[in-house]
């Protein structure tokens, strides 16, 4: 390792906070970036070393996107050696379509397509018979197969409608082709006049032929042509006139059922040609639901029962809603539940002179290239299953085509697990196997990758807009070992995030394996079992922000000193914080949910029982149902419940114990906000009292400027260019898109007008550079300023910088931003909080910061239930559920529950074993 050529090497890096440090870390490699949040880790490993391994490979590969190099800005460093064609692999799903799916993220799709296309069987749906299916191939042996006795081959050629018999006659001889014959006719020459009897098509001849082996070419040209011209559709008439018909599939034998020509389109949801005409290939359609559209039955129609007509549409509905309770005898001052079937039905459907609020909503609908009517008309749709598809997306034919019995939709509806054991058992007669083999292998690779992952228990229909943002993240490193590539450098995002301790031994094998095709690999994490497999390891700090950027250590594993805390030290911190190493048990003894009869997905008809007042952690191996029991379940029936709006909860027989709570609260990782000129500030309404006090300044009032002048999504004071974004967008078309800094402003995001108005000596721009703790001792005393920043340095984001676009935030980020809101809201008690994974990116140090901010939660009466895999919370935790005890079909069930050390003594936990590790360096 001591050649100069076998390491890559950073002098002088100064991106974000970075202090001019020289990192050095060696090639075919794998290397851990670590160090407390905000220290600079992702500066050093993204906005460096991967941004400047992309901007060199784009101006290598593409004459098109150097004229926006120059617009690209280049990461602030001195020099870099030994630096090869970088790829990064985020958290964050990598495609949010509504048609976007596992198995086409992964391409499993696409060769399940090339499968079913090159060797599928066609099984007629409406009588049941196997379509046989032929190719020239398979003509050509079976005619060598027979007795070598002259055979004739021939096509039938269709009437166009209208088309005259002599028209026709003609047609098939301009085709180049000398005899012909009406059905069940002598065989004629073309060059002569039509005979007689041709009703709608008429049999072409193509050649007699014996067919030998030393006829071979012949034949299979022949053929060809008649395949050719009689569209997969060919006969062979022996002598005393037994006649074979051979065709590509698309016809039934027995009912005579046509069936479109089984290319790979067919099977896809994203062509036309494959998916269901009524949703698109979504599989769910947009439908005015009464629920949306009567919210409270209680309300009478006075009251605004009927709420797309409640509020602007009020005075114009109104006299209708008059005439017709005169004309129908319908009471308005009864609750609409308290209304007879018929006279519902009048409102919701109308009556002759009177539209009924869905025809209403249908008119809007049509009009709905207008915004408004737009904006207006989804507030009250739902989507519901289509009724064609019955949610599986494609088109009936595509169903009925089999390999081994399974079509499309159930290979699909399959786990990775399930479906490479079913690939694996797969057996084909010699000539489909030799077809099907280049796909085969591809599809049992892929497969491999996503089970070695940990992804074995996904099914390949999921949405990916569902998956986490580790999901997601290990889907992309599978993608990127079935790519093959080699001597490339993989920048990683904390790749263990949703794994269970016990799943992080097989990561790490998968990133060995990628690392042996003499890939460099470059990982942020803070996983102690991947720093303890690394080569090599980069320690920055030593705080966040401005008070990181250093560099703590650079050198083998072997020799890092280990800057973490010791297990008694993280005892000690903890009980600082009023609590024990170990949770605290039952909360405040005011009750406990239930949730009774859970079954969505996997989960075993399992009833679990959550105490009040408490934090409670829900754990278990990846894919055995914790995100179903609490995101599918548990908020969406509590938030039904409280009045508020969610989609249909998943199975279950009931929840119960709400009753403690005025509201439920999702902290998940989604993003807050998609626009790019979202930041923490205005995340918590920090800017809006900042756009104020600029224009409290002389020159602001001076001028006439208001708040809305120093706002980047009005016009005003923002530059008009990027409108406010400080970048423009530039589409790469096969590369992906750049983002370059504005030629207009700069990056400024103002006018230069706008800029001459200053606080403290800063112009709006340099003041979002600035840091949430710079921040805060900028304003020192201005409370109305400080009080929502205070917020967000409280949950540990004070390194973030003010104007930082919330784009860029990892997925615990997101996270601790939604607590900082929930925190600042003073009358946030009696709340159901429910968090997925908010240790994501989080060093041990900083899990300290989050717990006592859930502690301040559940002392104001609130209660925390959270996803977790992290060993340092769960033992934190007063309650754990463990579900198990492995992913997919065999997960699903209660494991353990009860207090950490209740986990801990319980020799059939997967946790409790990792539990009983800390107590014992407790």
């Amino acid at each position: 390792m001591s050649n100069q050529a076998e390491f890559v090497r950073l002098r002088g890096a100064r991106q974000n906070n970075l202090k001019n440090i020289d990192v050095a870390f060696p090639r075919a490699a794998l290397t851990v970036v670590t160090g407390v949040s905000g220290s600079g880790k992702s500066s050093l490993a993204f906005d460096t070393i991967y941004a400047e391994g992309q901007r060199r490979y784009v101006e290598c590969v593409s004459t098109y996107a150097k004229q926006f190099l120059e617009r690209l800005p280049r990461p602030d460093y001195d020099g870099i050696d030994g630096l090869a064609p970088a790829l990064a692999i985020r958290q964050g799903a990598a495609a949010q379509t509504g048609r976007s799916t596992v198995g086409t993220v992964t391409e499993i799709a696409d060769h399940l397509r090339l499968l079913l296309a090159r060797v599928g069987d066609t099984v007629c749906g409406q009588c049941g018979t196997k379509v046989p299916r032929h190719s020239v191939d398979s003509v050509l042996e079976a005619m060598l197969a027979r007795s070598a006795e002259e055979v004739t081959i021939w096509f039938t050629l269709p009437a166009h409608p209208g088309e005259k018999a002599k028209d026709l006659w003609a047609r098939a001889l301009a085709r180049g082709f000398v005899r012909a014959r009406p059905a069940a006719g002598a065989w004629a020459r073309l060059d002569e006049p039509a005979p007689r009897g041709i009703k709608g098509l008429v049999q072409v001849h193509v050649d007699r032929i014996a067919p030998k082996p030393a006829n071979r070419t012949r034949l299979r040209e022949s053929l060809e042509t008649a395949w050719r011209e009689g569209r997969g559709r060919v006969f062979i008439e022996h002598e005393g006139g037994e006649i074979l018909a051979y065709h590509d599939g698309r016809t039934c034998e027995k009912c005579g059922r046509e069936f479109p020509e089984p290319l790979p389109q067919l099977f896809s949801f994203n062509s036309p040609y494959g998916a269901c005409p009524d949703c698109r290939g979504f599989g769910n359609i947009l439908t005015f639901t009464l629920r949306r559209v009567i919210p409270d039955p209680g309300k009478t129609i006075l009251e605004g029962a009927l709420e797309p007509w409640a509020n602007s549409w009020r005075a114009h509905f109104m006299p209708k809603l008059k005439t017709v309770s005169e004309r129908y005898g319908i009471p308005l001052d009864k609750p609409f539940r308290s209304l007879s079937e018929e006279h519902r039905k009048i409102l919701l459907e109308g009556a002759p002179g009177f539209r009924g609020v869905f025809p209403f909503l249908e008119r809007l609908r049509e009009k709905s290239y207008k915004s408004s009517a737009r904006f207006l008309v989804k507030h009250y749709q739902e989507p519901m299953v289509c009724g064609r598809c019955g949610g599986i997306r494609l088109k009936p034919e595509a169903l009925e085509v089999f390999v081994a019995g399974r079509n499309i939709a159930q290979l699909l509806a399959m786990t990775v697990g399930e479906l490479r054991a079913f690939l694996a058992a797969l057996t084909l007669d010699p000539v489909r196997e030799t077809i099907a083999a280049t796909v085969l292998a591809e599809l049992r690779g892929r497969l491999e990758y996503l089970d070695e992952t940990g992804l074995h228990y996904l099914t390949l229909d999921r949405p990916s807009k569902t998956l986490s943002g580790g999901e997601a993240q290990r889907i992309e490193l599978a993608n990127a070992l079935g790519g093959s590539l080699s001597h490339a450098l993989y920048v990683l995002d904390e790749p263990t995030v949703g794994l269970h301790p016990r799943d992080t031994e097989r990561l790490i094998r998968v990133l060995r394996r990628l690392q042996s095709r003499k890939n460099t690999l470059l990982i942020v994490e803070h996983d102690p079992d991947v720093i303890q497999s690394a080569d090599w390891i980069v320690e920055l700090g030593p705080g966040a922000g401005e008070r990181g950027g250093r560099v703590l250590y650079q050198g083998p594993r072997e020799r890092w000193p280990g800057r973490d805390l010791a297990g008694s030290e993280w005892a000690e911190a903890v009980a600082d914080q009023g609590g024990s190493s170990y949770g605290q048990g039952k909360g405040n003894g005011s009750g406990w949910i239930e949730v009774l009869g859970a079954s969505e997905h996997n989960l075993k008809s399992i009833d679990v029982r959550i105490p009040v007042g408490s934090i409670v952690g829900v754990c278990g191996v990846s894919g055995s149902g914790k995100s179903t029991l609490v995101e599918d379940i548990l908020w969406r029936a509590a938030a039904r419940a409280l009045g508020e709006d969610a989609p249909e909860p998943g199975a279950h027989r009931a929840v119960r114990g709400l009753e403690p709570f005025d509201r439920v609260a999702m902290v998940d990782q989604t993003p807050v906000m998609r626009s790019l000129r979202s930041n923490p500030a205005t995340y918590v309404k920090a800017f809006d009292r900042i756009r104020e006090r600029y224009a409290r300044t002389p020159l602001a009032r001076q001028r006439g400027y208001t708040p809305g002048t120093f706002s980047f999504n009005v016009k005003g004071g923002r530059c008009e260019r990027c409108e406010g974004a400080g970048v423009n967008r530039v589409e790469m078309y096969f590369l992906a898109d750049l983002w370059v800094p504005c030629e207009s402003c700069g990056g400024r995001r103002y006018s230069p007008e706008a800029l001459e108005v200053k606080v403290h000596g800063l112009s709006m721009d340099r003041l979002l550079d600035k840091t949430i703790e710079e921040t805060l001792a900028l304003f020192q005393g201005e409370t109305e300023i400080q009080e929502p920043l205070w917020v967000l340095e409280r949950v540990g984001l004070g390194y973030l910088r003010l104007g930082q676009p919330l784009s860029t935030l990892s997925g615990g980020e997101i996270q601790r931003l939604k607590l900082a809101r929930e925190l600042s809201d003073r009358a946030a008690a009696r709340t159901l909080f429910l968090l997925d994974e908010p240790t994501v990116g989080l060093h041990r140090r900083d899990v300290l910061v989050l717990l006592r901010v859930l502690r301040e939660l559940k002392r104001r009466g609130s209660t925390v239930v959270l996803v977790e895999h992290n060993l340092d919370l769960l033992a934190a935790c007063d309650y754990v559920i463990e579900l198990g005890p492995e992913g997919g079909a065999q997960g699903g069930h209660l494991i353990a529950e009860g207090t950490p050390e209740d986990l801990a003594r319980n020799e059939d936990s997967p946790t409790g074993r990792y539990l009983r590790r800390i107590a014992a360096c407790a």
